[in-house]
Formats: C-alpha cells, sequence, structure tokens
C-alpha cells in the first residue's frame, strides 16, 4: 500500500484517483464540520459545488423526502444568507449535540473543501478527513487496502498550511499502519515531509493553526475558538464515505 499527497485537488477524474482511496482534508473547517455532523446522528451529507446549489439541493432533497434537510456551508468563511449553520464545526457540535436530532439529511456547501471531495468523486474511495476523526478515516482507509492519496482541499486555489499539517497527521496514522511512502511521485508532494512539520507541532496543533494564514483570518471574522477544536484528534469514531445515489453524491458514515 503507497501513500502519496496532494497539496491541491487533483482535476476530475485525473489518472491519480485510479484505484485509489482518497483521504480527502479540509481541516478549517469543512471535513472538521462534517466529522461533527455524522458523528451528531446526521445520516447523509450532500456536498454542493456552490452556495447556490446548496440552495438547490436541499429544495429538491426536502421535495422528495418530505422533511427538513440542514444546510449549512460559508462564503469567505462567514454563514450564506438563507443558511441554517454556517461552517464552524464547535457551534456544530454544540447545535446538535442533543439526543434526538432534528435533521437525519444535511447539504453542506463550502468554498474549499465540498469541491475537493467532488473532484475525487472518481476514486475507489472517497473519505472526508480530519483530525478529529483521524483514527476513523485512516483505518478505513487501511482496512480498505489500496493505495491512498491525501488530499489537501487548499483554500482559494492556493495550497494551505493548515490542510498541510493536518494531512501530516493522517500520513504519521497511516504509515504506523503500515503504508509505505511513495517518495518523489508525479504531481505529489513528499508524504514524510508532511508527517515530519505535523510532528513538530504535534503538541499544540491548534497554535499552529492560529499561526497559519487561514487560521489567522478565521481569528480576525470571531471563529479563533474553532482551531482548537479542529486540532483535536480522534474526537469522533466515524468518518464519511462517499457515494454516488441516483447520480448524486453523498457522504454516509462507515
Amino acid at each position: 500500500m503507497h501513500l502519496d499527497v496532494l497539496p491541491l485537488p487533483p482535476e476530475p477524474g485525473s489518472a491519480l484517483l485510479d484505484g485509489r482511496t482518497c483521504l480527502v482534508v479540509d481541516v478549517l473547517r469543512a471535513t472538521s464540520s462534517m466529522a461533527v455532523l455524522l458523528a451528531s446522528g446526521i445520516e447523509a451529507i450532500y456536498p454542493a459545488g456552490s452556495i447556490e446549489e446548496g440552495r438547490s439541493r436541499r429544495e429538491g432533497l426536502e421535495g422528495t423526502l418530505g422533511r427538513r434537510v440542514l444546510l449549512c456551508g460559508e462564503r469567505h468563511a462567514l454563514p450564506p444568507e438563507g443558511y441554517d449553520f454556517g461552517n464552524s464545526p464547535s457551534e456544530l457540535a454544540e447545535a446538535l449535540g442533543g439526543e434526538d436530532p432534528e435533521w437525519r439529511e444535511a447539504v453542506v456547501a463550502t468554498t474549499n473543501g465540498t469541491r475537493a471531495l467532488l473532484a475525487c468523486r472518481a476514486a475507489r474511495l472517497v473519505l472526508a478527513a480530519a483530525p478529529l476523526n483521524a483514527a476513523a478515516a485512516t483505518q478505513h482507509a487501511l482496512d480498505a487496502g489500496d493505495d491512498v492519496l491525501v488530499v489537501c482541499s487548499g483554500t482559494d486555489g492556493q495550497p494551505s498550511d493548515d490542510d498541510y499539517l493536518a494531512a501530516g497527521l493522517l500520513v504519521d496514522r497511516l504509515v504506523a499502519g503500515g503504508a509505505d511512502v511513495n517518495e518523489g511521485a508525479p504531481g505529489t508532494l513528499d508524504a514524510l515531509d508532511a508527517r515530519e512539520r505535523y510532528r513538530a507541532v504535534a503538541t499544540d496543533l491548534g497554535a499552529a493553526f492560529a499561526s497559519v494564514g487561514h487560521g489567522r483570518r478565521l481569528i480576525e471574522l470571531g471563529f479563533g475558538h474553532d482551531l482548537a477544536f479542529c486540532a483535536e484528534a480522534d474526537r469522533f469514531a466515524v468518518a464519511g464515505s462517499m457515494r454516488i445515489e441516483n447520480g448524486v453524491p453523498v457522504l454516509r458514515a462507515l
């Protein structure tokens, strides 16, 4: 089992996806929020490629299912108009922490994370991963037995240090589980470098997130509380796997 890291999502249908398991990470904050949603009892997450698609997807699902569907996401890190929630995993955890969740399905639309998931849809197995569910996500990847591609979502089309650090955590777990780093593979970053950079800050990953550009931006917007929350490893023992149902991508808990 070989292991690579991509600094940004591949082009849809890229040969890099062939026969692989993709661990898609947008630690600040989409895949962290998805871990919260699944752990809170949401049965299905529908990733949308845009804010407008998110609204349309919810409307269609509510018409088909005959019940309310949760809509959450962000535009420039802020909750879009008409959405039930933004993209704050700590706020979602507080709001959805009851024993009888109001919603069973959620539509999520974000600038980077949902697009990265959709770009990887041709992979054999696609998992939404974050430190919050690192043990669950990496174990599912190891159990699948295929080569693994850790895909960083990036920020506005540029590599993002926070995703790279989170990827390093995932690499650390995968290598401990028996994966081999595929050093120097075309189109990839060095997974060992990601792991070493993670290890250098592992004792306070939240502080590391606060020191990078994306983290500083979230602090400026009043979401500093999310950084330590997103840095907590293995808080949730659930990971979402993306599949196609009736032509529509959806994540369900494995």
